[in-house]
């Protein structure tokens, strides 16, 4: 029932939140080069800027060139036609990345395939709808495939580009998913140390996390794995967080605090397929709720 209430409640979201810890599974948030989310209204009044400078320009070279040179109207035409075409195009990653988030694999490779493919697009555009069918290959389970999609799209895309930085924390939980531990902490040591922004942040304590879990050690500080229960809890979905916290606790012997976080995660959402995105710590979870069979049971004040 309670799994129920939250599809219906994602369904009933707009596709893009306002801040992280509201945003929910199939809602997403704009990102800035620094890593932090930016008010939707304040991207839309930019894109209506855009739009409103393109569309002027497209419409007066095609005013001109039909007055005075002829020969260039399909030129301006064929460029304020690809820009829009471009708009389109993205809403569709855009779509496909709110299917995917709800584990709807299927739906986000029909939306993003086309894009890939679509030569007139510029060619961050067609990474950006690779990157999507990577996402929609390691739900299937072809965690190999989805590993060479997200590096070669990465190779398309210029360093500047925010998510050419979360590529690389995919690939850490692609590899980390995959068994391949000693390429993943490469990676992730290739990052340097924690970024400043939050949803690099994050994206970075939960590759570490994951990679902690495959390699069965993870070393953080108390006050670090504090810190990042604590977001969890901020978090609409904050389970995945909340999940690699309980198990942090309970390797360190704390299975209060373990206990306390794996139940705040059944309150949230997280990962649809957790056993393919997280194969070890869905197994961690399996064998743990086995030894304490009252884990699920819900949190009770004590007088």
């Amino acid at each position: 029932m309670a799994d129920d209430v939250k599809r219906e409640l994602a369904l009933e979201r707009p596709m893009i939140a306002t801040d992280l810890d509201r945003a929910g599974k199939g809602q997403l948030v704009y990102v800035g080069r620094d890593g932090e989310v930016k008010h939707p209204s304040a991207v839309r009044n930019r894109q209506v800027v855009a739009f409103g400078i393109v569309g002027g320009v497209t419409a007066l070279g095609v005013g001109l060139a039909a007055t005075s040179f002829p020969i260039l109207l399909p030129l301006y035409v064929a460029l304020g036609g690809r820009f829009f075409g471009t708009v389109r195009a993205v809403r569709k990653i855009n779509e496909a990345s709110v299917a995917l988030s709800r584990g709807d694999a299927a739906t986000g490779r029909a939306l993003a395939e086309p894009v890939s493919h679509a030569w007139w697009v510029p060619r961050r555009v067609r990474a950006l709808a690779e990157l999507r069918l990577a996402i929609a290959d390691a739900l299937e389970g072809h965690g190999e495939q989805a590993l060479d999609r997200v590096r070669h799209a990465r190779a398309q895309l210029s360093p500047r580009l925010i998510q050419h930085q979360f590529s690389y924390y995919t690939e850490i939980n692609l590899l980390a998913a995959l068994g391949r531990t000693k390429e993943a902490r490469a990676v992730l040591e290739a990052r340097g140390p924690v970024p400043a922004g939050e949803v690099l942040k994050l994206s970075h304590w939960i590759a570490q996390m994951h990679l902690g879990v495959a390699e069965g050690k993870l070393e953080i500080s108390d006050e670090e794995l504090h810190d990042r229960m604590k977001k969890g809890l901020s978090m609409t979905a904050g389970a995945d967080l909340l999940r690699l916290c309980a198990w942090a606790y309970a390797q360190r012997g704390e299975h209060d605090d373990a206990r306390f976080s794996w139940r705040q995660a059944n309150d949230r959402e997280g990962s649809q397929h957790l056993d393919i995105a997280m194969p070890k710590l869905a197994a961690w979870m399996k064998e743990y709720r086995e030894a304490h069979p009252d884990i699920d049971a819900p949190e009770t004040d004590e007088l």
